[in-house]
C-alpha cells in the first residue's frame, strides 16, 4: 500500500503545491509510491498551529501516517512586537508539542519525522518586499538552531536548511527574499526527497501495466 506522508508547515509548505513547488516535485518523484497530505498554513507560526492542531490532527484520525515533514520558523522569527513573532523558548516548546502530537496521535515514529529549519533569507530583497517585518539572518540562525535542538531531543531527523541555503544564495533561491524561487524549491525537494527515498520501496505499490501482458 501507499505510505502516507503529512507535510505540515507555513507558507513555504503551502506554496510548495504551486507549479514547480517542492511539494509538487516530491509528488511527481514518488507518484504511485506515496500519498502526500499538504497542511501548509500560510502566515502561521507554531503558536497558531497549536491552537488549531485539532483541525490538522483530529483527536480520532481517520488513518495514521507513516512519515511526516514539519517546517516552521519563518514567521515565528519576525521581530518582537509583531503578531507573528514567537519567542525562541516558546518556539522550542511549540515545536516539541507539535512533534509529540504527530507521534502519539498519528502514529509517526520519530525516526520517520523530518524537521526542517527555517532557511536563511535575502535581507535586502525581503525588506523591500515586506518592510518592517524585521527578519534577519542572525535571528533566523537562532531559530534554526532551536529546531535542530528539538529534533535531537525528540529523536527526529533534521535538515539545516539555513546552512544548506546560505552556501547557495548566489543561485537565486528566493522570489521576494523569503519565499522560494524555482531553484529554491528544487533544493528543498532534494533534501526532502532524500529523506523519503530512504524510507519507501523502490518499485511501485501497484503493478505496472506491462506486467499484465
Amino acid at each position: 500500500m501507499y505510505k502516507r506522508v503529512l507535510l505540515l508547515g507555513d507558507s513555504q509548505t503551502q506554496r510548495g503545491a504551486a507549479p514547480h513547488g517542492w511539494v509538487n516535485l516530491i509528488a511527481d518523484k514518488f507518484v504511485r509510491k506515496l500519498d502526500l497530505t499538504n497542511r501548509g498554513l500560510s502566515g502561521y507560526n507554531t503558536r497558531w498551529t497549536l491552537q488549531r492542531i485539532r483541525d490538522v490532527v483530529p483527536a480520532v484520525p481517520a488513518y495514521h501516517y507513516d512519515l511526516a515533514v514539519v517546517w516552521f520558523g519563518c514567521n515565528d522569527a519576525t521581530k518582537p512586537g509583531l503578531s507573528q513573532h514567537v519567542p525562541e523558548a516558546e518556539y522550542h516548546d511549540n515545536l516539541t508539542q507539535i512533534i509529540c502530537k504527530l507521534v502519539t496521535t498519528l502514529g509517526v515514529q520519530p525516526s520517520n519525522l523530518l524537521l526542517l529549519t527555517p532557511p536563511c533569507i535575502d535581507e535586502d530583497m525581503l525588506e523591500h518586499t515586506f518592510p518592517g517585518k524585521g527578519r534577519t539572518n542572525a535571528r533566523m540562525r537562532r531559530y534554526a538552531d532551536v529546531a535542530l535542538t528539538v529534533a535531537k531531543e525528540r529523536g527526529c531527523q533534521s535538515a539545516d536548511l539555513f546552512s544548506h541555503f546560505q552556501s547557495r544564495v548566489s543561485e537565486g533561491l528566493f522570489t521576494d527574499g523569503l519565499h522560494l524561487s524555482e531553484r529554491g524549491n528544487e533544493l528543498v525537494a532534494g533534501v526532502v526527497g532524500e529523506f523519503l527515498g530512504n524510507r519507501v520501496q523502490t518499485g511501485m505499490c501497484i503493478p505496472d501495466w506491462k506486467d499484465f501482458q
